[in-house]
C-alpha cells in the first residue's frame, strides 16, 4: 500500500507524539508498505534531536536544495540559518496548563484550512507528489490539528484518510470561547472526511468518539509500541541507597511535579529508607518551576533532588537505568504512554494514577503499582515506601515489566495492528457518509 504520512506544525517538537509517528513509519516500512513521510513547515525532531535517520522528508529542505541542486544533503543548522525565520508555532504542543487562549485564532484558522502556511505546505506537497508521479492509497494525519487538510486531500488525491488522535482534543478544550466552540465544530466537520480515527486506548477512543461526534465504528484503537531492541541487555541491579524516584516529563502544572514534591516532603520523614527525586524534562511554565525550585532548595529537600534538564536519547536511557522507579503524577489522563513503555522496558516498576492509558497497559504488563487520583501525594508515598522496603518485589515487577513490553508493546505489534486497520479503512466510506441523516 502507498501511504502518505503527514506530521505537522511549525517547529515540530520531538515529544512522545513524534516518537510514536517515527515508530509507525519504521514499522510500516518494515512490513513492506511504501510510506512517504513528510514533515510540514519544519524539520522533524525525533527523540529530541534532528531527524538524522531521514524518516520524515522536510518540505523546507526540498525548497532549499532546489536552489542548490549540487547539495544533496543540507545540514539542519545551515538550512535553519539560511531560510527566512518564522515564528515557531507547533499547534500540537502549544497547550501549557490549559492556558492557550492566545492560540485560539491560530487553532481555528488551521482547522478551517485558512492557515496561510498550511495552505502553502499543501501546495508544495502536491507538487512533490506530482513530480514523483506518486499517488497514495491512504493518507495518515498525525493529529487532529492537521484535519483542515482532510477535505483538500480527498478532493485532490482521492484517497482514504485516517487521523491519529494524540491529545489535540485537550488543546481545543483549553481554548477560550468563542474559539473553543468554533474549533470543536471544525474538528467535527473535518473528521467526517476521514475513514477512521485511531486512538491509543479504549479510554481515549470513547473520548474521541464523543468529542468528534463520530460513529463508534470509525474510532479504532492501536496501542503504542517502542523499539524494544534499544533497551536490550536485561534488567540490571540498581543501587537503592537512596531509592531514586524518577520524573521525566514537560514541567508544568499539568504534569504534576508539585505532587511529587509534596510526596518527597512525606518521604524524608521515613526512618526506614532514604529517598531522592531526579527531575528531567523541558520547562513549559517558568513561574510554576521557580515556585518548585524554592521548595526543592529548602532545607528538607536540598540534598534530596537532582535536576537534569532536557535529555538526549542516550541520556534518557542512562537516566532510566539509574533510577529505581518511574513516577507519573499527571493531573490529566496520560494518552500516549511511550515514556511509560520505555521505563518498563529497562526493567523499572512504574507508579502512576489509574486513569487514561496507564491501567490498559497494566492489563498486559504487571509492572508496577496504580494509585488513586484522590490524595495523590499520600498514595504515591505509600507506593514508593513499599517498593523501597521490599526490593525483591520491586525487582520482580521490573522483570515482569520488561518481559511484558517486549511481548505486547513492540513496534512490530503496534505497526502490524495499524497496517490491519489501514487495509480495513481502504474499504470504508468517510464518516460523513456513515453519519448522514444525523
Amino acid at each position: 500500500m502507498r501511504i502518505l504520512y503527514l506530521i505537522g506544525g511549525r517547529g515540530v517538537l520531538g515529544g512522545e507524539a513524534t516518537v510514536r509517528d517515527a515508530n509507525f513509519v519504521r514499522g510500516l516500512r518494515a512490513l513492506g508498505h511504501d510510506v512517504d513521510a513528510v514533515s510540514l513547515s519544519g524539520h522533524a525532531l525525533v527523540d529530541g534531536g534532528a531527524d538524522r535517520e531521514g524518516i520524515f522528508f522536510s518540505l523546507e529542505r526540498n525548497s532549499f536544495t532546489s536552489m542548490f541542486p549540487r547539495l544533496t544533503r543540507v545540514p539542519y543548522t545551515l538550512a535553519g540559518f539560511i531560510r527566512k525565520p518564522r515564528p515557531v508555532t507547533d499547534m500540537t504542543s502549544l497547550a501549557v496548563d490549559g492556558r492557550v487562549d492566545h492560540t485560539g485564532p491560530e487553532a481555528v484558522n488551521r482547522l478551517a484550512g485558512r492557515d496561510k502556511q498550511l495552505r502553502r505546505d499543501f501546495a508544495r506537497l502536491i507538487e512533490r507528489l506530482r513530480a514523483r508521479d506518486w499517488q497514495p492509497d491512504m493518507a495518515i494525519l498525525s493529529n487532529i490539528m492537521l484535519s483542515g487538510l482532510a477535505e483538500p486531500i480527498r478532493g485532490t488525491l482521492s484517497c482514504r484518510i485516517i487521523c491519529l488522535s494524540q491529545g489535540s482534543s485537550r488543546l481545543i478544550e483549553g481554548l477560550a470561547e468563542p474559539y473553543r466552540s468554533d474549533a470543536r465544530k471544525l474538528a467535527r466537520k473535518n473528521a467526517r472526511f476521514m475513514a477512521m480515527v485511531i486512538a491509543t486506548s479504549r479510554f481515549f477512543a470513547i473520548r474521541c468518539t464523543e468529542f468528534l461526534a463520530l460513529p463508534p465504528s470509525h474510532v479504532r484503537i492501536v496501542p503504542p509500541g517502542i523499539d524494544v531492541s534499544r533497551f536490550a541487555g536485561g534488567v540490571q541491579p540498581r543501587n537503592r541507597d537512596p531509592f531514586i524516584i524518577g520524573f521525566l516529563a514537560p514541567i508544568s502544572n499539568r504534569s504534576g511535579l508539585d505532587i511529587l514534591v509534596d510526596t518527597m516532603d512525606m518521604l524524608v520523614k521515613n526512618p526506614k529508607a532514604s529517598f531522592a527525586l531526579w527531575i528531567a524534562g523541558p520547562v513549559e511554565d517558568e513561574r510554576y518551576w521557580q515556585r518548585l525550585r524554592r521548595r526543592l532548595d529548602g532545607p528538607a529537600l536540598k540534598n534530596r533532588h537532582n535536576v537534569l534538564g532536557v535529555l538526549a536519547p542516550r541520556e534518557r536511557r542512562e537516566f532510566l537505568s539509574r533510577i529505581n522507579v518511574f513516577a507519573i503524577a499527571s493531573r490529566e489522563p496520560e494518552s500516549k504512554g511511550m515514556l511509560i513503555l520505555e521505563a518498563m522496558a529497562t526493567g523499572l516498576p512504574v507508579v502512576g494514577p489509574s486513569a487514561g492509558i496507564i491501567p490498559e497497559i497494566f492489563q498486559h504488563v504487571n509492572g508496577g503499582l496504580l494509585v488513586s487520583s484522590e490524595s495523590p501525594a499520600g498514595m504515591l508515598a505509600q507506593a514508593f515506601e513499599l517498593l523501597a522496603t521490599m526490593p525483591e518485589t520491586a525487582d520482580k515487577m521490573g522483570r515482569a515489566a520488561a518481559e511484558g513490553v517486549a511481548e505486547h508493546f513492540s513496534i512490530e505489534s503496534s505497526a502490524g495492528r495499524l497496517a490491519e486497520l489501514l487495509e480495513e479503512a481502504a474499504s470504508y466510506e468517510p464518516a460523513v457518509t456513515a453519519a448522514a441523516g444525523k
